[in-house]
């Protein structure tokens, strides 16, 4: 192993020659949970200096990297050779979140390809500096770059991608703040909360809201969405966590499942001028079944002429 005081000459061509590189963070709890991401997309990384490093953070399903930032700033980050010489760079040093909203997003982020979805750069001033030997890391040949994730976020646009890190950033897995930064202004408004409901049913291939829904523990319905009720928002963000086209349906619910459910409801608290009985009946069912963990199940009933799908279906048709 070797330490260097900053990333010039070889090492500096070694670095902006790789295609992707992983990056690890900690909690500073002792049973949290460490975090390993690999990054890649071209153009959406690379050093800001030779002591600094950044990269473009697009969303996805988690927010590991940016809670444990925000918390403590520990980061390394690693390069290795797949090709060529064996080579492993590691960039030890402290990071920090410059969200989209931020004022030096802009500038930081037009270094970078453009990256559909972005929500922040994250910016790793290195402290730590080292390369080592690669000769256990395999030769492996670039194939291409998956032309997937960037479709996606385009599809969804901004405000769809901000409904998204609504509902799957804004807490690690150990429950620290993550990105929490998407305001909540639209959901603090009955307008607001249409136009919401609006986005999502749009994402959902042939989404039609259902006559009538409830979540149950064992069987046992707790608030009954019956025939002729307001709550669209409720039951397409359950459907969105259970990718399910509000048909007639019993469905499986898992406590993950669950607790995504409400993480993604509970901005709706915003606005005052309506009751959330879902979110307060999710809550309940939630901690009934932290204490006797039981079977969760969600029942969607699109029309009443539909066949029953279940013994609890046929409960929640008995109590209209």
């Amino acid at each position: 192993m070797k330490l260097y005081d900053r990333v010039d000459g070889r090492l500096r061509r070694f670095v902006d020659a790789q295609r992707m590189f992983f990056v690890a963070t900690a909690p500073l709890a002792g049973e949290g949970r460490i975090n390993l991401s690999p990054r890649g997309i071209a153009g959406t990384f690379g050093m800001l200096d030779e002591t600094t490093f950044a990269w473009v953070d697009g969303t996805g399903s988690g927010s590991e990297t940016i809670a444990h930032v925000r918390e403590n700033g520990r980061v390394t980050v690693m390069f290795c050779a797949f090709e060529g010489p064996p080579n492993i760079v590691r960039l030890h040093g402290r990071g920090r979140v410059v969200t989209v909203y931020d004022e030096e997003y802009a500038e930081l982020a037009a270094r970078f390809t453009d990256l559909p979805g972005a929500r922040a750069v994250v910016v790793v001033d290195i402290e730590r500096i080292s390369d080592s030997c690669g000769f256990g890391v395999p030769l492996m040949e670039y194939a291409g770059e998956r032309d997937l994730l960037q479709p996606y976020f385009e599809r969804r646009g901004g405000d769809g991608s901000a409904d998204y890190r609504r509902r799957k950033n804004r807490t690690s897995i150990d429950g620290l703040p993550a990105f929490d930064f998407d305001p909540l202004d639209e959901w603090a408004t009955i307008e607001g909360l249409g136009r919401i409901r609006e986005r999502l049913a749009a994402q959902i291939d042939g989404w039609v809201a259902p006559y009538s829904w409830a979540l149950a523990l064992d069987g046992e319905i707790g608030h009954l969405n019956a025939p002729g009720g307001q709550h669209g928002l409720s039951a397409v963000l359950l459907a969105t966590v259970l990718k399910h086209d509000g048909s007639t349906a019993t469905l499986d619910v898992s406590r993950q499942q669950l607790d995504e459910a409400i993480a993604a409801l509970a901005p709706a608290e915003a606005c005052t001028a309506v009751p959330h009985p879902n979110l307060a009946a999710w809550r309940a069912l939630r901690d009934a079944h932290d204490e006797r963990d039981g079977s969760i199940s969600a029942v969607f009933v699109r029309d009443a002429a539909d066949p029953v799908s279940s013994p609890i279906d046929a409960i929640l048709r008995a109590r209209w």
